[in-house]
Formats: C-alpha cells, structure tokens, sequence
C-alpha cells in the first residue's frame, strides 16, 4: 500500500541522513534537519491540502486541491463521504492540537492518541474508529500531515487515495508553505467537492416538522446558512457546518453542528439539489457522537 511505501520512505531517510523532517521524539518534540520543532499544546490551523488519487486499473496518477478560490469545504473521503468529525475539512477553520494527554479537534473533541515515530494515532474516535495522522513535513510555522489512506470504486473503476494536510500556528501567516508534490502525480484542479460554492450560502430555512423514533416534532426554527462555514437558529450563536456533494452520487452532506433544535450534533444525506427544490423531506439525520437517536428531519427554504 502506499501509505506503507511512504512510512518505509521516511523511516530509511531518517536512519541514513539527517535530511528528512521526520521523527517524533518521546518527548513530545519533532526533530528535523538536527533542529528540534515544539509539537504539543500548539494550535494548528488548516490553510492547504491536496488529494492523491491513484486508479488501481491502469495506473493513472492525479493529484487535486482540496481547496480553491470558490471553495474553502471538503471531506478525506469525497469517493464515499466524511463518517466522522475528523474526515470534514474547512480551512482556515479546522483546527488541530496536541497535548500531552489528547487529541483535540476544531477546539470541541477531544480523543485519547499514540504515537509511533512519526505516526499519530488518534482512538476511541466516534463510530468505535481510529485515525492515524503521519508527519511528512514541520518548520518553525507549519506541519504536514498525510492522512485517510483509503480504497474506493468510483463508476465501477477501482481507486486508492490519501490526502495531506497543512497546518500554520495559530495567528502566523505562511506562504508556499506546502510540501511539494508527490512524485508521480498530476494536477487536476479543485477536487469537486461542490462545498463552498454550494447555494445554500445566504439562505435561511425553516425546521418545520422532526420525528425522533416516538413522536412528531415541530419546532419551527429558522436555520440562517449566513456563510459557508457557519449557520445562526433563531439569530442565535453562530456554529459550524459543512455542505458538499460526494463523487459519483446525486446526494450531498449536510452536517449541522449545535444543531439543538433536534438535540445536538448531526449528518445527513440529502438530496444534491435540496437547495433548488428548495425543502428538505424526511430526511434521516444521525448524531455524529451516537449519543442521540436518529431523526428524521422537514426543512423548507424560506429565503
């Protein structure tokens, strides 16, 4: 698997040169080019990441952003879609920390983690899942991440993909900070993950029925999509939410964070042209934490 290539990669540079930013020392720092980067108890905030895709039928090699001038949303996984928290991407938005007892992600979940050289494993993630985050590249300003080694079918073509990810200190600025690309693959453009430059930008709806597996529900909030990272119900506190078609389907996600109007935080498959058709009908929204039962949720566009 590539991901192995690439672990096998990095552990032989390290043992025979001191050129590639690699180790993660015990105690909790990375050391790279003989100079030692504080690691832990940092904020690091998303600003690049790319998506390799490799077509495991004849070999093609491309590589996408997952970010452009229209489009700041994405998933790890836009072949099958974000199963948990950690898989959505908002840049400039999602963030990362490391303490020395957590993993904490956007600042709200925190996950116990190990660590193996430059291998992270985040545990006990929703869903009963794990994560591993491998570090490819750290300066004094940014780290790089690959993460989401996964295999997938796209129109009966088989594929395996991974994506980086890169992260500035909290409240720096970096330009070009992005390793370069991996060997071998060609750009394509933004990966089309239709997320940012979905239309649901600038309009509000109205929750007008849920069901909760006992009874009917009709709270009549009004769920006001003001940017393309955060919604307000009721002109309330501002909270994040993520929005974008998955490859190959006719459906998107939809993940509504502080959604409290239905009890918490929740994803949900909903038709791609939702926004067009202007109402949402019975769709089924699952708690990102398995804490809450599903709902079924009606939403009609009212601006």
């Amino acid at each position: 698997m590539k991901y192995l290539k690439i672990i096998f990669f990095l552990t032989t540079i390290f043992l025979f040169s001191s050129c590639q930013k690699e180790e993660l020392k015990p105690n909790n720092t990375i050391v790279s080019n003989n100079q030692v980067y504080e690691f832990i108890d940092i904020d690091w905030v998303l600003t690049d990441a790319r998506f390799y895709m490799e077509n495991m039928d004849n070999g093609d090699k491309n590589f996408y952003d997952h970010f452009g001038s229209s489009q700041f949303q994405s998933t790890l996984d836009p072949v099958n879609g974000a199963d948990i928290p950690f898989d959505s991407i908002s840049q400039g938005v999602t963030t990362w920390r490391f303490t020395s007892d957590n993993f904490v992600l956007n600042g709200v979940n925190y996950y116990d983690f190990t660590h193996t050289d430059n291998t992270i494993m985040a545990i006990g993630m929703e869903n009963n899942s794990s994560r591993p985050m491998t570090i490819i590249d750290i300066d004094d300003l940014s780290i790089t991440f690959l993460v989401h080694e996964a295999y997938g079918s796209l129109d009966g073509v088989n594929y395996s993909y991974y994506s980086t990810l890169t992260f500035v200190r909290a409240g720096e600025t970096c330009t070009n900070c992005q390793p370069s690309s991996d060997y071998g693959y060609v750009y394509q453009g933004v990966v089309n993950n239709n997320t940012s430059s979905s239309p649901i930008i600038g309009t509000k709806w109205v929750v007008t029925k849920y069901y909760d597996g006992f009874s009917n529900n009709y709270p009549n909030d009004t769920l006001d999509f003001y940017s393309g990272t955060q919604y307000r119900i009721n002109s309330g506190t501002p909270t994040n939410y993520t929005s974008y078609s998955i490859f190959g389907n006719n459906m998107s996600e939809l993940t509504l964070y502080g959604f409290y109007t239905i009890g918490g935080d929740f994803s949900g498959m909903v038709p791609d042209n939702f926004v067009t058709n202007g109402e949402i009908n019975s769709a089924l929204f699952t708690d990102i934490f398995n804490t809450n039962n599903d709902k079924l949720v009606w939403m009609v566009r009212i601006q």
